[in-house]
């Protein structure tokens, strides 16, 4: 009797561990975005890590950098989301599209085909990751120019589709399982030939983006104008201002970027939820690695965050001092880096001489 009753015992408890390994490996399965609560949460429900243009990574843009890092090891960081502007191709290839900034003259991040290729083969390895990729649109390129560099390199098996007006968006789970990913907002030029490339403001509102150093964080509607969405991208990066004669250049600026992206970027994000009522969806910022994008974006969606600092992190406190106006805390540093500006020249020189609409140009997101 003794024996059975310790047989039984063995078998319950042998069972008990089998069905508490198969509980967990179930939760492991479950992790969406890194985090298993995000799996039950509708796409429009989710705050993104964004980068605003992710291509323009040092030492490609010299002054006009707004990234350190390239998409590739952005994506193993924990972002999600990527601010990308689609020129023709400056080699006049039909079948590309180039990603630059202003002008290529100003900043060249190279053809689209090599950016899709590194979210490919990342989206490859990583099976539970929703990325989504937000155009502007700078030189009206047709759907069908996207459609044919996004095919070519093999993007199609990934592409989410929401019909206009559809107000349901999936969970992550869904989008995960369906395999359909990668989601493509476009600020102009869309149709429904292209369904996958999606009116942007159909869906979404931007905050103002032009934002000078020293001045306040806005939380207004900039873009559509005075019309609210489900979504909104949340424009959280400052610019201030490179005079060459009678010429001003705004530009990026790293070293206010801990201040910029640390409580400074707590501030905005508090401000606009109370604004809106609703999170931000795309916190897009420059020179991620610095402050606390992650944790912030992690709050957000009110998850624990991983702890896991970006490649290159230069400030793992989330910044000093308090959010005020951009720029102005402990870390808010001087308009333009003495370092910032060596092996500049080209760039600069390259940008005077082209056209005069390249100061306005080189100001636009």
């Amino acid at each position: 009797m003794v024996r059975t009753s310790l047989f039984l015992t063995v078998g319950i408890l042998l069972a008990s561990s089998a069905s508490w390994v198969q509980h967990a490996d179930a939760q492991q399965q479950q992790q969406c975005n890194g985090y298993a609560e995000l799996c039950s949460r509708t796409y429009d429900k989710v705050a993104f890590a964004t980068t605003h243009n992710a291509y323009a990574i040092t030492p490609v843009g010299g002054l006009a950098t707004n990234q350190l890092n390239n998409i590739a090891i952005q994506l193993k960081d924990g972002v999600r989301a990527f601010m990308l502007d689609a020129y023709n191709s400056p080699a006049g290839n039909p079948s590309e599209i180039q990603l630059c900034h202003g002008l290529c003259k100003l900043l060249d991040g190279g053809p689209l085909t090599a950016t899709l290729q590194q979210i490919k083969t990342f989206m490859d390895a990583n099976p539970n990751e929703v990325i989504t990729i937000l155009w502007e649109n700078a030189e009206n390129l047709t759907p069908a120019h996207f459609q044919a560099v996004y095919s070519a390199a093999g993007m199609s098996p990934y592409l989410h589709t929401q019909a206009k007006g559809a107000k349901a968006w999936p969970t992550l789970a869904q989008m995960i399982t369906s395999k359909k990913r990668l989601v493509n907002f476009i600020d102009s030029g869309a149709d429904a030939s292209v369904p996958w490339l999606m009116a942007e403001y159909d869906f979404v509102f931007e905050t103002p983006y032009n934002i000078p150093k020293g001045t306040a964080y806005p939380c207004t509607v900039d873009r559509p104008k005075d019309q609210r969405k489900q979504m909104y991208v949340l424009n959280h990066f400052i610019s201030g201002v490179f005079n060459v004669g009678s010429t001003s250049i705004a530009l990026p600026q790293p070293d206010a970027a801990d201040q910029t992206n640390g409580p400074d970027l707590i501030a905005h994000i508090n401000s606009c939820q109370t604004t809106f009522k609703q999170i931000p969806n795309f916190i897009a910022v420059d020179f991620y690695q610095k402050g606390s994008l992650l944790e912030s974006v992690a709050k957000v969606n009110k998850v624990t965050w991983n702890g896991k600092e970006a490649t290159g992190s230069t400030n793992k406190n989330g910044g000093a001092g308090a959010g005020g106006p951009n720029g102005t805390g402990a870390n808010g540093g001087a308009n333009v880096a003495a370092g910032s500006l060596l092996g500049t020249g080209k760039i600069v020189a390259g940008f005077l001489a082209s056209a005069a609409g390249a100061v306005a140009l080189a100001m636009s997101v």
